[in-house]
Formats: structure tokens, sequence, C-alpha cells
């Protein structure tokens, strides 16, 4: 049962702008205030207004451009010209075991 003039934790989310779960989860950690009544958890207006001042930032400053406005951005990588091929497949491996030759088929081979 929660006190006249207090909010449960899907209200006071929908104040701060904040899901119901995450009032709930911030409230146990203490990051946020809260109060307790046997095992109802419910917010005052004034913890709301605390909760909503805490996450008040200040505005931060933009750092000033240091190169001219003409003067434009260079890609990271440059684009390719050419498409990447791929490499030849190896003609012997490290044991000198000879590879499979694929450009004729062994049904037709003649063997000797």
């Amino acid at each position: 049962m929660i006190p006249p003039g207090c909010h449960d934790a899907e209200q006071a989310g929908r104040l701060v702008g904040k899901s119901k779960s995450w009032m709930y989860q911030q409230g146990a950690a203490g990051n946020i205030p809260r109060s307790k009544l046997g095992h109802h958890v419910f917010w005052t207006d004034e913890q709301i207004a605390e909760i909503i001042r805490g996450a008040a930032q200040e505005p931060q400053q933009r750092k000033a451009e240091t190169r001219p406005a003409t003067q434009k951005r260079t890609p990271q990588t440059p684009p390719r010209d050419t498409p990447r091929k791929r490499p030849a497949p190896p003609t012997a491996n490290n044991k000198r075991i000879p590879v499979a030759d694929r450009s004729v088929s062994r049904l037709y081979r003649q063997e000797g």
C-alpha cells in the first residue's frame, strides 16, 4: 500500500523518463533516493525532484576548429582503384606433397 502523495515505480518512472525496472534497480543499488514501507517501494515528489536535479548536466564546450573551414577532411583509408585479387593457390605445401590438379576431372584422366 502506497501512502497518499507518493508514486509507485511505474508512475515515478514516467515522471523521470525511465522504465519501472530501472527505478527498482537504481533504487535498490542506492543510486537514487527511494522510500520503502514493508515490501512496498515508492517515491515522494521531493525524491523525484532530487533524481531529476541529480541527472542535470552542465553544457559542454565545443572544441574550436583548428583547420580552416575550406579545408576538407581526408578519409581514413583511401578507396581502392582496382579490385582485390585472390592469391594463386600454392603448387606444393611445406612437406613437398603435390597439390591436386583440379583442372582435369579424375574420371577423364589417363592413368598410365
